[in-house]
């Protein structure tokens, strides 16, 4: 008994010599790891909280349509509106010419208005207030003949150059082509619906037409504006570039895609189920010899515009690094830092290159050239999943990107598409779409007629009455030789 007390005694203390040594290792394991779901736990509680604050920004934006338009943050001193310095001449209104005063209203002062008191020292103002007048329609009767041809058996009718049209009889009333382009520019141009066109026409000019009315007259305004259309889309053809974009569009129940079509001259729209490259192809042709514009959507990508010259949207490019740089922290941020750099550098020296001379532009434009190469290199090793997928699109985008620098009448960016795309955008907003594949057929008609006269400084109004008379000859929206291929 005695030995085996010894023994065990040798046992518990050789026990108690090495157990401290295995708790203190197995509680500093427990207090890393305890450390390690501290942070974690940590960087989800600050995800959470963001979370619920973008949820409360959707949420109000879902009750106040604005918010969406609104600035991210509180600007102290915001630019003034108006004009800005050196954009163009500032002037006051000129003063009219004594002919072009129809009437002088007189409002004399016999005394103080405030006291009665006697008056000194009179003096005279003047003032001209340029108004419009009433207006009330103007009805004009067209007096027509026809008559039975014994050579070729037929009767023929007799038209006066400014009809629009053959009606007579209970339809002999029509609503002239002066108001017929007024309501379709305030409906495909300016994104009024039907139901205000019928008010600022009836309130302003005393036209009781319903929105039926006006709609059939746009049916019909769109089919003898059909030949121009088609001339503007063969005429975008032979243009040295084009800027394409879509937005989401409906026929009546159907999603469908309004897609623009545009340079400084022309525009063309068009209203397909499809956003496909089809329609850039049925619109520009297979034989495009120009270069293309747009943003980096897929079906701009299509194997068969594989050959096409394109130019990429810079602006794009960098609203996609700007967010990466607002929600990447340490290294992550460096690519997107890099690559912004550089698009900002390639932009300044487009706008320097008509003070380079050409060997200076060449030296530059093939550093900021291998610089991109280098940013973009595959070999070299970025963690990111965000910048790796953005560095995939450079390289896939890659002869696409600094074009722009060599062509001197090439947009870095797609903003002229975009510009043009808004009117679309808002009449989505406030009239809403097309019920029909007809309507749909005639917005993009009239849209593009309409969009194209503006931009070439062509009165809209005179252009479409002339498009409406028999005698009527609207000049061709032809581009400039300058905007041809």
């Amino acid at each position: 008994m005695r030995v085996y007390s010894m023994l065990m005694n040798d046992t518990t203390s050789t026990t108690q010599n090495t157990l401290p040594d295995w708790r203190d290792q197995r509680i500093a394991e427990l207090e890393s790891e305890l450390a390690k779901e501290r942070a974690i736990s940590q960087a989800l509680r600050e995800r959470v909280q963001q979370l619920e604050a973008d949820l409360a920004v959707l949420k109000q934006a879902g009750k106040r349509q604005a918010t969406p338009f609104a600035r991210r943050a509180h600007v102290a001193e915001p630019k003034r509106p108006g004009r800005k310095a050196g954009q163009g001449p500032f002037a006051h209104r000129p003063k009219p010419e004594p002919e072009q005063v129809k009437e002088t209203q007189d409002a004399p002062l016999s005394g103080c208005p405030e006291c009665g008191g006697t008056l000194t020292d009179l003096k005279d103002h003047e003032q001209f207030g340029v108004d419009i007048p009433p207006v009330q329609p103007v009805v004009t009767r067209y007096v027509t003949h026809s008559g039975y041809c014994v050579k070729c058996g037929k009767r023929v009718r007799s038209h006066h150059p400014e009809q629009t049209s053959e009606a007579t009889g209970a339809a002999g009333v029509v609503v002239g082509p002066r108001a017929k382009a007024l309501a379709a520019d305030l409906k495909h141009r300016l994104g009024a619906s039907y139901g205000k066109v019928c008010e600022v026409l009836n309130d302003a000019f005393g036209l009781k037409v319903t929105r039926g009315g006006w709609c059939q007259a746009d049916q019909r305004l769109a089919e003898q504006a059909r030949p121009v259309y088609e001339e503007l889309i063969e005429a975008l053809r032979e243009c040295a570039v084009v800027h394409s974009d879509e937005t989401g569009w409906r026929i009546g129940l159907l999603s469908a895609w309004l897609w623009v079509f545009t340079n400084q001259d022309i525009t063309v729209y068009t209203i397909r189920e499809s956003r496909g490259h089809e329609v850039v192809v049925e619109i520009l042709g297979q034989t495009f010899k120009g270069i293309l514009v747009s943003d980096c959507f897929l079906a701009y990508d299509d194997k068969t515009l594989r050959d096409w010259l394109k130019q990429k949207c810079v602006g794009h490019l960098l609203r996609n690094l700007h967010e990466l740089k607002e929600t990447k922290t340490g290294g992550a941020v460096r690519f997107a830092r890099d690559v912004t750099a550089l698009l900002r550098h390639a932009l300044a020296l487009k706008a320097e290159k008509p003070n380079l001379s050409p060997d200076l532009f060449a030296q530059r434009a093939a550093t900021l050239e291998a610089e991109l190469d280098a940013l973009i290199d595959p070999q070299r090793r970025l963690t990111d999943p965000d910048n790796v997928r953005l560095a995939n699109r450079l390289r896939k985008q890659r002869p696409h990107v600094l074009r722009f620098l060599y062509v001197d009448e090439l947009d870095a960016t797609n903003n002229q598409a975009e510009r043009q795309l808004r009117p679309g955008v808002i009449t989505r907003k406030t009239s809403g779409c097309n019920r029909t594949d007809g309507g749909a057929e005639a917005h993009s008609i009239l849209g593009s007629v309409l969009a194209t006269c503006h931009q070439q400084a062509i009165p809209v109004l005179d252009y479409l009455v002339k498009l409406q008379q028999y005698g009527g000859k609207p000049p061709a929206l032809a581009p400039p030789a300058s905007a041809a291929a």
